[in-house]
């Protein structure tokens, strides 16, 4: 198994439309693909010293394969348009494999 992390941070007060638009944008095309076996929105519970609430999209995969082919499409891409605009720090893509 692969966890991919899409880690980033936005303004305390966008919280709850980064929320919103991900629920309503990216969850669903994510979970429109088989491939990608959970997806889930992760944010720290209160603001850091910048005002900025750290946060990020953790994804769990059979394969790096599978998730790079599911990550190409422009479906996906597409719905991560509207959450970007409130992305306030590069966002950065750590990949990780599971051992158990």
């Amino acid at each position: 198994m692969v966890i991919r992390l899409f880690l980033s941070a936005c303004a305390a007060g966008d919280l709850d439309e980064m929320i919103r638009l991900f629920r309503e944008d990216v969850v669903p095309a994510f979970r429109a693909y088989p491939e990608c076996l959970d997806i889930e929105l992760i944010a720290a519970v209160e603001p850091g010293m910048d005002g900025l609430v750290e946060g990020g999209a953790l994804t769990r995969w059979n394969s790096i394969e599978e998730m790079e082919a599911v990550l190409a499409k422009a479906d996906i891409q597409a719905s991560q348009v509207r959450i970007r605009e409130y992305l306030r720090r590069t966002p950065i893509r750590k990949v990780y494999e599971v051992a158990s």
